[in-house]
């Protein structure tokens, strides 16, 4: 019997592969279409029919009986096997490349196993592994061709032939590899680089990936919404949401169920099969964390649901370990691991992440192409859209785009504050002519803040603050650096002993312990980091001054219901408006814009929110934050376009995350500890041990020698304190490196 892994034959996982083809054809009946081909799903059927034969070599046999390597690939004697079918040239020349590239991209078989000229080693090797085939075995299963289609593809297919000599056998990469590269460097794009080439290998490599999971299936998006989402009264929102099709806006307060609204959308957006993948998008990993036990909660569990963020292996890690005394730390590592393999392929409907996951999809890293082909037709809603910065917005706006018009999916952007001017350009942009939003009585029945504009700066204001807290209120101060907020809470906790401080430079497991302990705090001290989906509800705010829209983010986490009647919150007139970077936080013309307006506002009906959103943002973005809008708009489409299936021009994530702001460290304090569990290999408990810093603080520890790059991680010699976390300028060691 041939074998495709120890424990599973060749023709089972090929049947079990084939299985999965079936839901993936039913979940994305779309994909001739958008790709101009209409012998599609037959040319998929073919590719994920032979994918694995080259496995039938006598080495790779011997190799999974005896484990002794075989030193070959079986992909490449698979994609020469297309020579059996009667087809097009055209057909074949897809196939193959879908076969021949599916373990390994172009660049990898022109670099180690290369067939061209036939003076090349690679040739030589390949004639001597075709010897290996047995033809008759494999003209055995080419008799599975015509019961497989039928039961799986849903026609007979009969257009193929036996092989009668290893001649016949196609050297696929001299004949179909290097014309496909030739024509890629040379600009002479043909439809197989472009969103042909994409699914093809997307989905073979989904329907290989998930039969090698035991999964015969996709799994499809709930029924019945009403079922789960059974609210006695629907807000306007909600039921305009409910009823609506196609892209759409929706302006709605905190608070109001935008959540519900967004799945009532999607619902309703969703095909009969219930097939359509929906991509629920939020800025912040805290957001998504909250919003995974929301939607588990929701459905009743996790089986439709998973999350993707940089730290969501980390996360699911905790949420599986807690409340147990004693885990096994294999077990649950080995649980966190398939999942989060199975949350990157075309398996679950409901995917929770951060738009960098979408993006990445972008960036030609390798697998990119099960990435996009998973999009097609889904449903993708974006919460929370007016908190990105402009390089962010602009690559989310032509992701948008290419989503839209390449793939067929709707678009759903949910914002409680976005400026009238970046809406519109999304409106326009993306030719969305729908908008949903409440009236002006329904607004005002969200209101819920008193402002007041205090002269002055919080640090001279401690009496204010504690003042509050004597009366019996749960106080909440935000300030805009982590510095700040620092030297604030080292002022009040003396005098408030059931108090905490939040920011982004705690190290994991520091940043969850403060987070549990929220509800029960009379004073917390932030940073931006509140302003995200933590679940805290205070009864008063004192914040630095801040852009109008970050402001309503702070005044979120207070009476955050409206059960508090009117709640005060404090801003003062002057901040800490700059980094340890030298750079300001926010700008400075909009801060005192919004100051000044606010200064006469009083009680802050929801109804003028957008009025004074739009008084501050009136010129749009500024000179230098249009010009990082216009050249990432521009430059998308140039780097995209260069971007072709087959070839992984970016090998690994770490040219992407190097677009990021930040770096990922280990304070000097705990190295001891994290390089034991490392050497331990309990990789997830080594992880709370990291915490993320700016490029321009890892640049300072550089020039300061106080930084040290080693093979386990960064470690850096500043001081940290499990209440106040890491004082970046303050050394731990003196001298260590």
């Amino acid at each position: 019997m041939l074998l495709a892994k120890p424990n599973e034959s060749l023709i089972a996982h090929t049947e079990s592969s084939l299985k999965v083809f079936a839901s993936i054809k039913e979940a994305y009946p779309e994909i001739p279409d958008l790709c101009g081909i209409n012998d599609f799903w037959e040319n998929l059927f073919y590719a994920i029919f032979l994918h694995d034969f080259g496995k039938s070599a006598s080495g790779f046999q011997e190799e999974l009986r005896t484990n002794k390597k075989w030193n070959y690939r079986h992909e490449i004697l698979s994609a020469g096997l297309v020579s059996a079918l009667d087809t097009s040239e055209e057909n074949r020349k897809s196939i193959a490349l879908a076969i021949i590239t599916h373990h390994k991209d172009i660049l990898e078989l022109r670099e180690k196993y290369a067939t061209y000229p036939r003076t090349n080693p690679g040739y030589s090797i390949f004639c001597k592994k075709l010897k290996e085939l047995n033809l008759g075995e494999l003209n055995k299963l080419l008799d599975y061709i015509p019961t497989f289609s039928f039961k799986y593809l849903g026609k007979k297919l009969t257009n193929y032939h036996y092989i009668n000599s290893y001649e016949n056998i196609i050297d696929v990469y001299s004949k179909y590899v290097l014309s496909y590269y030739r024509d890629y460097k040379l600009g002479k794009f043909t439809p197989l680089h472009r969103n042909y080439g994409i699914f093809m290998k997307g989905f073979l490599t989904a329907c290989d990936h998930l039969s090698s999971a035991g999964v015969e299936e996709i799994k499809k998006s709930i029924k019945d919404i009403n079922r789960y989402i059974n609210f006695n009264k629907l807000t306007s929102v909600q039921e305009k949401c409910r009823k609506h099709k196609g892209d759409l806006f929706v302006i709605s307060p905190t608070g109001s169920g935008k959540t519900e609204a967004a799945l009532f959308w999607a619902h309703k957006n969703q095909n009969k099969s219930n097939t359509k993948r929906i991509f629920y998008i939020l800025p912040y990993t805290a957001s998504i964390n909250y919003m995974y036990k929301r939607f588990i909660n929701t459905f009743g569990g996790n089986e439709l649901v998973c999350i993707l963020h940089g730290k969501s292996s980390y996360f699911l890690y905790k949420f599986l370990a807690e409340g147990k005394e004693d885990i096994d730390y294999q077990q649950v590592k080995k649980k966190v691991i398939d999942y989060q393999s199975m949350a990157r392929k075309i398996y679950k409907p409901y995917k929770i992440m951060t738009p960098f996951q979408i993006i990445k999809a972008f960036f030609n890293l390798k697998g990119f192409e099960q990435n996009i082909s998973e999009m097609v037709g889904g449903l993708f809603i974006f919460d929370e859209i007016h908190s990105y910065d402009p390089h962010t917005t602009a690559l989310i706006l032509q992701i948008s785009k290419f989503i839209k018009e390449e793939l067929g999916g709707k678009l759903l952007f949910m914002t409680a504050t976005m400026p009238s001017f970046l809406k519109e350009i999304f409106q326009e942009e993306l030719k969305i002519l729908d908008e949903i939003k409440m009236d002006k009585e329904e607004l005002n029945k969200f209101t819920r803040h008193r402002l007041n504009i205090l002269n002055g700066n919080i640090i001279d204001s401690i009496k204010l603050i504690k003042n509050d807290i004597e009366r019996g209120k749960k106080v909440l101060v935000v300030a805009n650096t982590v510095s700040q907020a620092q030297a604030i809470f080292k002022k009040l906790e003396r005098l408030v002993p059931n108090s905490a401080l939040l920011h982004s430079r705690f190290i994991l497991r520091d940043r969850e312990a403060i987070e549990s302990s929220l509800g029960n705090k009379n004073l917390l001290v932030g940073t931006q980091v509140i302003e995200v989906s933590l679940d805290i509800d205070y009864d008063v705010l004192y914040s630095e001054p801040a852009p109008i829209d970050v402001l309503l983010q702070r005044f979120g986490r207070v009476n955050r219901k409206g059960e508090k009647g009117i709640a005060t919150v404090h801003v003062f007139s002057e901040g800490s408006g700059i980094g340890e970077s030298g750079i300001s936080v926010y700008d400075k013309g909009r801060t005192k814009k919004s100051i000044d307006y606010l200064k006469e506002v009083g009680i802050l009906r929801e109804s003028t929110i957008q009025d004074i959103i739009d008084y501050v943002y009136e010129n749009g973005y500024s000179e230098k934050e249009l010009k990082i809008f216009e050249n990432i708009s521009k430059s998308f489409w140039e780097f995209f376009r260069n971007n072709v299936p087959f070839i992984d021009l970016n090998k690994s994530e770490s040219d992407f995350y190097s677009l990021f702001n930040s770096v990922e460290v280990i304070p000097y304090k705990f190295w001891n500890n994290y390089k034991q569990e490392i050497e331990e290999k309990k990789y997830f408990e080594a992880m709370k041990y990291i915490l993320p810093i700016s490029l321009a603080q890892y640049h300072y520890l550089k020039d300061e020698k106080r930084l040290s790059i080693t093979e386990e991680g960064i470690i850096i010699d500043s001081e940290y304190n499990d209440k106040i976390g890491l004082l970046i300028k303050a050394p731990f060691s003196f001298g260590f490196f």
